[in-house]
């Protein structure tokens, strides 16, 4: 007899393999196919720069980057990669996003398109924030920027999907899948990049009204206008954007609500020169406890749907579970040629974030009292009541970002430098929430010694800042016609300070600092094999910046720390036809000087007793082949599929690390003809572990064992039908109602452990009127 936990880890494995077979078979055969369709169609070209609107590789807009074909293929595929590519990456456009993902999602959906990509929304697509895996690395190991602006939280470089950017500001989206060029800037160069790019500028007057709505009472609208030229201004044209959404989400008791006021406007100046002018604001709330996820025995009482209650006095009380955000981005960005062989572009930009939360210490529990007529020896409390707390995080980051391109006749010198400033203030206040909306009664449950200054109702109140400098420099050296050698550099100095009053962890009012420099090294190459065939080499180098926690220590040993780096090797090669596009790499990574901590005791000594020391590690290696294909099967249908075989294992145990699955993969076919246009896609994620065997002892191999999580899939519909100055959109999501484990937050015991499950099968109906 199975456990129910295993019942709920298990699936079908002759399903799992039966899709990722396929989808392997897909793309081998496009590989066959291709070298047909290449003696057929060598003359197809590409032209990966036309209707570029800045020169400065990731200031572009991608209307694109994406590449432009005689027809079929090259522009029906929802991933591709352009022939200039130096690294592994996929390009999805808007019509890629419009045809195939949820009109209510983020960026994160978006970009499980790309091959090696996995991440799901737990309360349905854009109705909850989403952590996204690109080969392994988690988030916060690799850059998230828009419009060539890199943005990340300011205590780890990690990313809050819902915050920034909804659906209706996303108008196409790169996944690069290495450190780039050395002229890709962020806080996380090493596994990666997401690039996000705002909709497109219209020079014609026009206006549009979509209304969304669909499974747990979702809707959505998002209503757009397009100035056309004002020719008073010289021709500017601008975009203006609002966004509405309500949900009662997937999850119980987790309904969220969010609005998004968005414009965009380009004013030509004299000559080349222009000024672009983004501005966006958004308000997300989301009924959420503080550490979500269901335990085994919420499961077995309540099903896989279950997060929060309508019973006051509970934990999971959903008035006492809120999450409110607001946020704002700005950029003003100038770019023009000073002479005819030389284009400068700036960008000064700042952005905002504020995170008011209202959460109970614990949530893991299955009865349903009154409220606790004494204190909770389990969680230390000190009141009666509902022990809880309100949790505030704000930060302002200020940057500008030059970039000056030199062109010399036999190259291209590509340079500049990127400045960053950040200010944070976050703090967490104990509270007893009985008094649901206003709590006024402190808990006095934080522990006291000779070193903590903060009082017992406060676990931390702290202030900190980064300051960053990256210069850097490429030059693209056309060796010959087919030949294009890109050797780069770029240093970088990144320090940060914290100061009370109350630190996290320590809870002390001491000032504290680190300062990390690098450089970092790159080389790329890609010959033209044919007009429509290229290959690629790279090597890169990568950094990731210390985590905020180095400094919650009351001895930080910040001198004896390396910086965390990666060393890539890359291989790729890229075809193009009318009827095929494909492109496939292997890859080969070191990630060195990992960053690990442990409680100062035992054998490690020179520090405070009961303390937190950190301190460097080995790392992981990360090895794998990935492809992706679209071959157009007849006019009208085409057939797409990607896939990775993904390897990223410790150093130390060997092992794959926690989070990151063995295997990714897509299948799916297109169908488009006169006003209809049809598309089905499986998405496939493989197996992975929930927790590390550590060089600490963290777990041992039998719990990594049972803490794994078996492979899953999800399969959407979506049907559009054009007519007139009117589309409409019908939808299903997850079309088999897959709900598999997809994560697991191991908790202090077994009955702990929280649970995270596909969200069921959804609709979506959507309609649509140009003006």
């Amino acid at each position: 007899m199975m456990s129910f936990k295993s019942r709920l880890l298990s699936r079908s494995a002759d399903v799992r393999a039966w899709r990722a077979l396929m989808a392997t078979a897909v793309v081998a055969a496009g590989v066959s196919v291709g070298g047909a369709a290449f003696a057929a169609d060598a003359a197809a070209t590409v032209d990966a720069d036309k209707g570029v609107e800045q020169t400065a590789d990731y200031g572009n807009r991608v209307s694109e980057l994406t590449v432009v074909g005689t027809s079929g293929a090259v522009t029906a595929g929802p991933t591709k990669a352009p022939l200039q590519a130096t690294e592994p990456m996929s390009i999805i456009t808007h019509d890629a996003i419009d045809q195939f993902v949820a009109q209510t999602a983020d960026y994160t959906e978006v970009i499980l398109l790309s091959p090696s990509v996995s991440g799901i929304s737990f309360n349905g697509p854009g109705l909850y924030e989403a952590k996204s895996t690109l080969r392994g690395f988690s988030d916060g190991q690799y850059n998230v920027t828009y419009d060539g602006i890199p943005f990340a939280d300011t205590n780890d470089p990690t990313h809050h999907s819902t915050s920034f950017f909804p659906s209706s500001n996303i108008g196409a989206v790169t996944v690069e899948r290495g450190p780039g060029a050395a002229g890709q800037l962020g806080q996380a160069n090493f596994g990666g990049s997401v690039n996000i790019f705002s909709p497109e500028v219209g020079d014609s007057f026009g206006a549009s009204e979509q209304v969304t709505y669909g499974s747990w009472n979702t809707f959505q609208t998002v209503s757009r206008l397009n100035t056309g030229d004002i020719a008073q201004l010289n021709g500017t044209h601008a975009l203006l954007a609002l966004s509405g959404l309500r949900s009662d989400g997937y999850l119980t008791y987790s309904g969220a609500y969010g609005l998004n006021i968005m414009a965009r406007a380009v004013v030509p100046l004299k000559d080349s020169w222009k000024v672009t002018l983004f501005a966006t604001l958004n308000h997300t709330h989301v009924y959420q406890d503080d550490n979500n996820g269901a335990t085994l025995a919420q499961v077995a009482l309540h099903g896989k749907t279950y997060a929060l209650n309508n019973i006051p006095g509970t934990n999971q009380y959903y008035k006492i579970n809120q999450v409110n955000k607001h946020t704002d981005f700005e950029y003003v960005r100038l770019n023009g040629d000073v002479t005819p062989q030389t284009h400068l572009e700036n960008t000064v930009y700042t952005y905002y974030y504020d995170n008011r939360t209202l959460s109970p210490q614990d949530v893991t529990d299955t009865v349903t009292p009154v409220v606790n007529p004494t204190p909770d020896p389990k969680l230390k409390s000190s009141v009666p009541g509902l022990p809880g707390y309100t949790k505030f995080n704000h930060y302002r980051v200020t940057g500008d970002i030059l970039r000056v391109t030199q062109d010399l006749g036999f190259g291209t010198l590509k340079t500049g430098v990127w400045v960053e400033h950040s200010g944070t203030h976050r703090s967490r206040y104990d509270y007893n929430l009985t008094t649901v909306l206003t709590p006024t009664v402190p808990d006095y449950k934080e522990k006291t010694s000779a070193t903590i200054t903060a009082p017992q109702n406060i676990s931390y109140d702290q202030h900190s800042s980064w300051d960053q400098v990256q210069p850097f420099v490429d030059f693209e050296w056309r060796v010959t016609p087919a030949l294009t050698i890109t050797p780069g550099f770029k240093y970088l100095h990144f320090t940060r300070h914290v100061w009370g009053p109350y630190n996290q962890g320590v809870r002390n009012g001491n000032a504290y600092s680190d300062t990390f420099n690098k450089p970092l090294y790159f080389a790329t190459a890609n010959y033209k094999i044919q007009d429509n065939w290229t290959t690629y080499f790279q090597f890169a180098t990568g950094f990731l910046e210390p985590p905020l926690s180095v400094l919650q220590t009351n001895s930080p040993n910040v001198t004896a720390l390396k910086p965390q780096e990666t060393r890539n090797y890359q291989l790729g090669t890229v075809f193009h036809s009318s009827r095929v596009t494909f492109d496939a790499d292997v890859y080969y990574i070191t990630f060195d000087n990992l960053i690990s901590s442990a409680a100062c005791g035992g054998a490690i000594t020179n520090c405070q007793t009961g303390d937190t020391v950190f301190f460097n590690v080995p790392g992981a290696i990360y090895k794998g082949i990935e492809g992706q294909i679209t071959f157009q099967v007849i006019p009208h249908v085409d057939l797409f599929a990607n896939g990775s075989v993904n390897s990223a294992k410790s150093e130390v145990t060997h092992l794959q690390i926690a989070g990151a699955p063995s295997s990714t993969a897509a299948i799916g076919v297109q169908y488009r003809e006169g006003p209809w246009s049809l598309s089905v896609i499986d998405k496939y994620v493989g197996q992975n572990h929930a927790v590390d065997v550590s060089d600490t002892g963290a777990a041992s191999l039998a719990t990594y064992n049972a803490y794994t999580i078996k492979a899953y899939y999800n399969t959407d519909l979506k049907v559009v039908y054009n007519f007139g100055s009117w589309r409409l959109e019908g939808a299903l999501y997850n079309l088999f109602n897959s709900q598999q484990v997809t994560k697991i937050s191991a908790g202090k015991t077994i009955a702990a452990d929280q649970y995270y499950f596909q969200p069921g099968r959804s609709f979506q109906l959507s309609a649509k009127v140009n003006f």
